[in-house]
């Protein structure tokens, strides 16, 4: 992050971009019920381990345990998450922007990936599971590395600071206040 929260490897104006680790963190696990820190364990809206598939979009499943010799076509990579991403289970590791050690500050620094891979096992699949692509060179060619695009209309807001901060003097003020009453 440069001085000002701008981030070194996204332009403030773009509108198509890899995903943050936070960003495609919460895209595929967060349970999408307004809570802010509830989360499920896979990225199938569940924390039941996934059926494994070799490809198909039913909810529940998921591509890996090497059910076959190749990742599924993108429009058949498993079933979706609580906001409807499809296949952020299994099939492929994915690229996140983030390096793996933050912070994001320099190009050369390894990447987290996260996911699981079509012939991987259902350790790969959980919540907690991150990877360094750092043995894997960017340009090179390989079936179990991917990416997701993602775009200024998918990004999920997390609750602003100030809304946090009047959150926190009101719960103050209450506190206060029930106290003189004592």
């Amino acid at each position: 992050m440069q001085t000002g929260g701008e981030n070194l490897y996204r332009h403030k104006d773009a509108f198509y971009f890899l995903p943050s680790e936070n960003e495609w963190y919460k895209a595929a696990y967060h349970k999408n019920d307004g809570v802010t820190a509830n989360y499920w364990d896979y990225a199938t809206s569940s924390n039941r381990t996934p059926v494994a598939v070799a490809s198909g979009m039913e909810g529940g499943t998921a591509v890996y345990d090497g059910m076959d010799n190749q990742p599924a076509p993108v429009t058949n990579n498993g079933g979706l998450s609580a906001y409807g991403a499809m296949g952020m289970t299994g099939n492929v590791y994915e690229w996140n922007e983030s390096a793996f050690d933050a912070p994001n500050d320099d190009p050369w620094k390894h990447r987290v990936q996260r996911g699981g891979t079509y012939d991987a096992g259902d350790y790969y699949l959980n919540s907690s599971r991150r990877f360094h692509a750092g043995w894997r060179p960017v340009d090179g060619a390989s079936d179990i590395d991917g990416f997701r695009v993602a775009s200024i209309s998918t990004i999920i807001p997390e609750p602003s600071a100030a809304v946090m901060i009047l959150m926190a003097v009101g719960a103050w003020l209450l506190i206060r206040r029930s106290r003189r009453f004592l």
